[in-house]
C-alpha cells in the first residue's frame, strides 16, 4: 500500500519516533508526510485506515501524533465514513481525542455528526453486524441515561442543568433506542433497573414540569403520586 520511497521513510519515522527527541520524530514524521501526499489518495487510503484499526479494535501500542492524524490518518477515514466503509466511523470515535483537538478536521463533519454517540450510530447504520460498536453504543447511552437520573430526588438531567419537558421526550426516545440495541443484545436483566427508573422518571418529571404550580418539589411530586416507587438513583 506504500511505495519503497514512502516505506522507507515510514521506518525511518518509527525508529525516530521509539529513541529520538521530540523535534527529530517531527522531522521524520513531515517527510513521511510529504511523501505520502505526493502520491494519489487511493494509494494510501487503505494504509491510514489500517494504522486506525490496528490501534482502535487491535490494541496496538502506537501513538498517533496529531499531524499524522490531520494529514493522512483522518482524510483516509472521513472519506470511508463518507462511501458507509464499514469500520471508519468506529475508528474515528477511538480516535475521538485527536478530532477534539483539530479544529481543521471538525470542520469537515457536520456539528451532528461529530459526537461519539453520533459516530457510534454511523458505524451500525454502515455496518449492521458492527458487535464493537453496538457494544459501545450500549454502554455510552447507559452512562449517559445514569447521568440523568443521579440527582434525584431532585430532578432529571439534560447536560449540566435540569431537563425541559421537550428534552424529557428527548430522553424517552434515547431511551427507547437503548432498550431495542439491549433487546437485540440480550442483555436485559444487566440494564432492567436503569431502564425501570428511566421510564418512570422521565415521564414522571415531565409531568411534573408542566404541573408544576399544584406541587412543591420533584420529591414531594413523586411522593405523593408514586408513593410506592423509590426515588434511588440506580447503580
Amino acid at each position: 500500500m506504500l511505495a519503497d520511497v514512502q516505506r522507507n521513510l515510514w521506518e525511518a519515522y518509527q525508529r525516530a519516533e521509539s529513541r529520538a527527541p521530540r523535534a527529530e520524530k517531527l522531522i521524520a514524521l513531515e517527510a513521511f508526510l510529504d511523501a505520502l501526499l505526493a502520491s494519489p489518495n487511493t494509494a494510501w487510503f487503505p494504509w491510514a485506515r489500517s494504522i486506525a484499526e490496528q490501534v482502535v479494535d487491535q490494541g496496538l501500542d502506537f501513538i498517533i501524533r496529531q499531524p499524522l492524524f490531520e494529514r493522512a490518518v483522518f482524510p483516509a477515514l472521513a472519506a470511508g465514513y463518507r462511501e458507509g466503509l464499514s469500520g471508519c466511523a468506529r475508528w474515528l470515535t477511538g480516535l475521538a481525542q485527536q478530532l477534539r483537538h483539530s479544529p481543521a478536521c471538525l470542520q469537515h463533519l457536520k456539528p451532528q455528526e461529530a459526537t461519539e454517540l453520533a459516530l457510534l450510530r454511523s458505524a451500525i447504520r454502515h455496518d449492521p453486524a458492527d458487535l464493537q460498536s453496538r457494544l459501545r453504543l450500549i454502554e455510552r447511552i447507559a452512562e449517559r441515561l445514569r447521568y440523568s437520573l443521579h440527582e434525584l430526588p431532585t430532578g432529571v438531567l439534560f447536560g449540566m442543568d435540569g431537563a425541559t419537558p421537550e428534552q424529557c421526550v428527548e430522553l424517552e426516545e434515547e431511551l427507547n433506542e437503548f432498550c431495542g440495541l439491549v433487546l437485540e443484545e440480550g442483555m436485559e436483566p444487566r440494564f432492567a433497573e436503569l431502564i425501570q427508573a428511566c421510564r418512570l422518571h422521565f415521564p414522571a418529571y415531565r409531568d411534573y414540569l408542566l404541573n408544576r404550580e399544584r406541587h412543591g418539589t420533584y420529591a414531594e411530586y413523586l411522593s405523593q403520586t408514586r408513593t410506592n416507587v423509590g426515588n434511588q438513583t440506580p447503580g
